[in-house]
């Protein structure tokens, strides 16, 4: 049918029901659908034309999941500025992007300004009235709701998504509506079928706002709220009786161990999808039992790659509980393969890089034809992860390959050291880098966040843990308490600022 066809329908199968829901907006399916058609025709009367970049600023209102949809019905390439991103890498990404136009909401102006002074941009929009540009929200009110058909390219990109940073500076990747439609089918896979009422606190400038596209094109409704802040959307899944809350792993450990989940109403709630970092099995496990029901799931995925693997309900209560080690199977019409450095594949149980196909992979990094060479070759995404596949088909992370740490000629892989660590009750966080020794060539650094409650840390039982369990080269050498882990802006450890943190305390 083609994405943003199966995107109108959803609207149109859900013509007088709720689509978008915020704190200050209620659309029904009908006036959302008037809305999109409204703006897009607004776009184009301001020059816009398949291809176009369109550069936007905004966070989790309704307008901005109105906007979104516009643009690449127009055939446009949307490009949201993420708000956790920094002024100057926001610049970045605007000066990148190449944009015909920037749309921004009216409450960032002064970000906006800084932004357009280092960045001049041909055209500028507001959502609403604002000192820069012209109002395109009172623009698309005097146009028509008439259907604007999408007629571009369906493997042409209509969106363009910046990657959190983890391996150096952020790349855009280019999606384009063929395998944003594959991404769609894996989340009725992994979601369940619709429509489902789904509680979105992640950036629709980023993942979020494909979950609002893959909600409407289910029929459903999504519930914006602006961030995550555990009170509060423990109230939101009671009080809009939603379906579907995704989360990072380390808020649903927030949830889990938040004051107002002894009186919390969930009886709505179907799922917690989680994913986009490491999570913690022993935590998850915690998580499991404080929540009372199987709600959880976890989803492995990148940017480039779309949706790989997926661990359903059932798997995180199978009774040994050992799958929690593991980021589940590949999902329907996905291959997973292990591979050396070579490109060979590897036999069951051996470590190697994460090798993906689907037809969810990216179209390619945006004007980085040699790094997307390199990064998908032979229709097959090299995701840079390290892994491990078992004889039913699971699949076990264990590091970034960037982040292997070498001592005395032995691989150490930073996500087991991590998992040991945290599995001990004194501690709530843990992240481990490699970092130079003199006699070793690397040496393992592990920082932890003691667990809530908990006064001294003995570090020599660590150590110990650590060495017993896993072996002596993979004990940590050096080893600090700390009050909190360094995070990209998607929440992951940030390792590089770890380091940095290590070579600062060295040199003091």
């Amino acid at each position: 049918m083609g994405y943003l066809h199966r995107v109108v329908e959803g609207l149109k199968a859900n013509a007088g029901g709720e689509a978008l829901v915020s704190a200050d907006r209620r659309l029904t399916g009908a006036e959302t659908l008037e809305e999109i058609h409204r703006t897009a025709r607004a776009l184009a009367a301001q020059g816009l034309r398949p291809g176009d970049g369109v550069v936007t600023l905004h966070g989790n209102g309704v307008e901005a999941v109105v906007l979104r949809i516009a643009v690449q019905l127009l055939g446009c390439r949307y490009a949201g500025l993420r708000p956790v991103f920094a002024t100057r890498e926001k610049a970045n990404f605007l000066a990148e992007a190449e944009a015909a136009a920037f749309v921004y909401q009216p409450d960032m102006a002064d970000e906006a300004a800084e932004l357009l002074r280092e960045v001049p941009t041909p055209r500028v929009l507001s959502l609403g009235p604002a000192p820069l540009g012209e109002d395109l929200v009172a623009l698309a009110g005097a146009q028509s709701a008439e259907p604007v058909e999408f007629t571009a390219d369906e493997r042409a990109a209509t969106a363009v998504g910046f990657t959190g940073g983890t391996t150096g500076r952020a790349k855009g990747v280019c999606r384009a509506p063929f395998d944003l439609e594959a991404c769609l089918d894996a989340s009725l896979t992994i979601f369940g079928e619709g429509p489902w009422r789904f509680l979105v606190c992640i950036p629709i400038a980023d993942l979020g706002g494909e979950m609002a596209e893959w909600t409407l094109a289910a029929g459903g409704t999504v519930v914006l709220r602006e961030d995550f802040e555990p009170a509060d959307i423990l109230a939101t899944i009671g009080a809009e009786r939603t379906t579907h809350v995704f989360c990072a792993p380390g808020w649903v450990y927030q949830l889990a161990e938040h004051p107002a989940l002894a009186d919390a109403d969930l009886s709505s709630l179907t799922q917690i999808p989680y994913g986009g970092a490491p999570s913690t099995p022993a935590r998850i496990a915690d998580a499991l039992e404080k929540l009372g029901r199987p709600l959880l799931v976890h989803c492995y995925g990148s940017q480039e790659g779309g949706w790989m693997t997926w661990l359903s309900a059932e798997d995180h209560v199978r009774a040994d509980r050992y799958l929690l080690n593991s980021v589940g199977k590949a999902l329907p019409g996905t291959e997973i393969a292990i591979r050396d450095q070579d490109g060979a594949d590897l036999p069951v149980g051996t470590v190697g890089e994460v090798c993906v196909r689907s037809t969810m992979l990216m179209r390619g990094y945006w004007r980085l034809p040699e790094l997307t060479a390199k990064t998908v070759r032979d229709g097959w995404l090299h995701t840079g992860d390290l892994g491990r596949l078992d004889t039913e088909g699971y699949l076990y992370l264990v590091d970034r390959a960037k982040d292997v740490i070498i001592v005395e000629a032995y691989n150490v892989y930073s996500q087991e050291v991590e998992h040991v660590l945290t599995g001990h009750p004194d501690v709530r966080y843990a992240a481990v880098v490699g970092v130079p020794d003199h006699d070793t060539t690397e040496a393992v650094y592990a920082a932890v966040v003691p667990a809530e409650g908990v006064g001294e840390i003995d570090v020599d039982e660590l150590r110990a843990l650590v060495r017993t369990t896993l072996g002596p080269v993979h004990e940590p050498k050096h080893l600090d308490v700390v009050d909190t882990i360094p995070t990209t802006p998607r929440g992951k450890p940030d390792k590089s600022a770890l380091r940095t943190r290590w070579r600062a305390a060295q040199r003091a």
